[in-house]
């Protein structure tokens, strides 16, 4: 059954989520990357959808595998429930703060950006202009930009294992995860020709780690909701 604060508090935090300068970025380096190959406007579109349903599904699928291992400890009757959502609630305060530091101290260790290593894997993928490989980008972002907001989807998993069944929690997740790529289409739809493309590059660029801050005060928000519905 849906309860519309839980509803509210989900598709909220999607949608936030979906803020993060990792996929966006990538998304339009991929775009770029695309032009820059000369490739024809129809294959730009089938990349980047390939990009955001591989995002969507890789997401989709971390979310169901993380309901169902709280619902066999719940099964287990280990003595959990609320104590999983704080536990979540602690660590969305942590990545807010961590997101803090990277806004206003971004050269210090502990960074929450997808690791060098990882990136280098992407760039290579990603030169072969294929839809395979866009599906394997897709994938690899949607495993590595937790550093950036993954600690948002970690703690709606522990809220909706306090407040839902399992199979009621993936209905949710559906929606969750909808509204975590709805940013990623539009931005794809905007940026089917050149100009458009690089114009939010250079917005990125400008005022991509201002996106830090706005994920560290939503992150802070969403700790505070998660503990008031668990109180």
């Amino acid at each position: 059954m849906i309860q519309p604060p839980l509803l509210s508090v989900v598709l909220t935090s999607g949608f936030v989520d979906s803020f993060n300068p990792c996929a966006i970025s990538l998304l339009l380096i991929y775009i770029s990357l695309m032009f820059t190959l000369k490739k024809d406007r129809k294959d730009i579109m089938a990349f980047a959808l390939a990009y955001i349903i591989s995002i969507y599904v890789t997401y989709f699928l971390i979310g169901i595998s993380g309901l169902k291992i709280l619902d066999f400890m719940r099964a287990s009757s280990l003595p959990i429930p609320n104590l999983v959502a704080k536990l979540g609630a602690a660590l969305v305060f942590f990545f807010g703060a961590m997101n803090i530091k990277e806004y206003f101290f971004p050269n210090l260790p502990f960074s929450v950006r997808i690791p060098l290593k990882v990136r280098g894997y992407v760039s290579k993928y990603a030169y072969e202009a294929t839809i395979t490989s866009a599906v394997v980008v897709g994938f690899l972002i949607g495993i590595y930009e937790f550093p950036c907001s993954g600690a948002i989807y970690l703690a709606i998993i522990s809220l909706l294992h306090t407040q839902v069944n399992f199979f009621v929690g993936v209905g949710y997740l559906l929606l969750y995860n909808l509204m975590f790529v709805l940013p990623l289409i539009g931005i794809f739809a905007l940026t089917t020709n050149k100009l458009t493309t690089e114009k939010f590059i250079n917005l990125q660029e400008k005022h991509g780690r201002k996106l830090h801050l706005f994920l560290a005060f939503m992150m802070l928000i969403l700790g505070v909701v998660i503990l008031w519905f668990t109180k």
